[in-house]
């Protein structure tokens, strides 16, 4: 039988954390879903776990974009397993069942406490979680400070999502909406 892993975030933007993340559970499938979070704005809500998570601010790359920079990363790393991605509304359990089968392995990396929500919630609707407690090495909120005070932020993403940010005009988005 075929293991589907599926692994989920905000990709906010898509840093070597999230490409170490989608590696291991590369690593224990037969094919990979990466699900974006909060892909559609009508889905975003408060989370107390992460109450920082729906603001402008800390969501200035559209699906699209961060669509582009997991293909790009992943594309080039060669996971040796089919990947997919699409959006995962983790807010909104009512429709996971359109995005994410029911038989897929949710992996979920344990950084913070929002990820030990995000688990429970996952197990709660009687899906199969699997997770491993890791430790961050990189902050997506970091990245984007870095981004609005004009440091280098290069060195934590993969070169192929750098050069998606560029394309995309993201570094100057992203210090608008630090200023907001």
């Amino acid at each position: 039988m075929t293991r589907l892993g599926h692994v989920h975030g905000r990709f906010q933007p898509f840093h070597d954390e999230h490409l170490s993340y989608a590696a291991w559970a590369a690593d224990e499938c037969d094919r990979l879903v990466v699900g974006i979070t909060n892909a559609d704005p009508s889905h975003v809500t408060e989370e107390t776990a992460d109450p920082k998570r729906h603001e402008s601010q800390h969501n200035p790359f559209r699906y699209h974009e961060r669509h582009r920079m997991i293909r790009a990363a992943v594309g080039a790393a060669d996971f040796g397993v089919p990947v997919e991605i699409m959006p995962f509304p983790i807010n909104r359990p009512d429709l996971w069942d359109d995005y994410a089968p029911t038989d897929a392995h949710h992996y979920v990396n344990v950084l913070e406490d929002w990820h030990e929500v995000k688990a429970d919630r996952l197990r709660e609707h009687d899906r199969t979680v699997v997770t491993k407690q890791g430790t961050r090495t990189v902050s997506g909120t970091d990245i984007r400070e870095r981004m609005a005070d004009g440091r280098d932020w290069t060195d934590d993403v993969p070169a192929a999502v750098a050069d998606v940010i560029r394309d995309v005009d993201g570094v100057e988005r992203v210090r608008r909406r630090w200023q907001e």
